[in-house]
């Protein structure tokens, strides 16, 4: 019976603890002013040749485990 109390008073306490981070302040009022634009950066800039990279490296570790299991011991 003791430890099912102990059990049920550690499940209350992390829960009110859990609260406390949600109890977090309301952010502050919004101003006039606009906030800054996001660089214009592309994300798909030169694709086709980070894939291309990505294969030759593919094969390139392949080859060299292949290598290294066929040679004798």
């Amino acid at each position: 019976m003791k430890i099912i109390i102990n059990k049920f008073l550690l499940i209350i306490i992390c829960l009110f603890g859990v609260l406390d981070v949600f109890s977090a302040p309301s952010p502050p009022m919004p101003t006039g002013k606009k906030p800054p634009p996001p660089p214009g950066l592309p994300i798909d800039e030169n694709l086709y040749l980070v894939l291309i990279i990505a294969l030759l490296y593919g094969v390139y570790i392949i080859y060299k485990y292949q290598l290294k299991t066929k040679t004798p011991i």
